[in-house]
């Protein structure tokens, strides 16, 4: 009876270590394939959304359409230079979410790189390469 219950748990123990061991294995491997493309059409949808939010296509159709049915000169100046800041304040607001997804995909990109760098630096004193030693 007890070499059944021995040999269960090693049999388990045994296949918990090898499956850790391959996750460990093929987390790299995920990360910079599988993990990179869902991120990458993630960060896509993400900015189309926020154009789309944004209606960035909207006011350039009507960039040059009077507001309140005012067709006179007047009318069509004040509605084409409230246009004209509008559409600078969203871009650059757009402009901003851009930059963000960009530093979220870098991050992604980056993360595992230097931990593992850490990790080789905190166990044999690796120099690390962008800080004075």
């Amino acid at each position: 009876m007890k070499s059944m219950s021995n040999s269960v748990a090693w049999a388990a123990t045994k296949y918990i270590l090898i499956e850790v061991l391959l996750d460990v294995v093929y987390f790299p491997v995920w990360w910079y394939t599988k993990g990179v493309v869902k991120l990458g059409r993630y960060c896509i949808a993400s900015l189309a959304m926020r154009a789309r939010n944004l209606s960035l296509g909207i006011w350039l159709k009507n960039m040059f359409t009077p507001m309140f049915g005012q067709y006179d000169w007047q009318g069509r100046l004040i509605s084409f230079m409230m246009r004209v800041v509008m559409l600078v304040y969203k871009f650059i607001a757009f402009g901003v979410w851009a930059i963000i997804v960009t530093l979220l995909f870098v991050f992604w990109l980056v993360v595992p790189v230097a931990a593992g760098w850490y990790a080789l630096y905190q166990m044999v004193n690796l120099p690390l390469p962008f800080l004075p030693s």
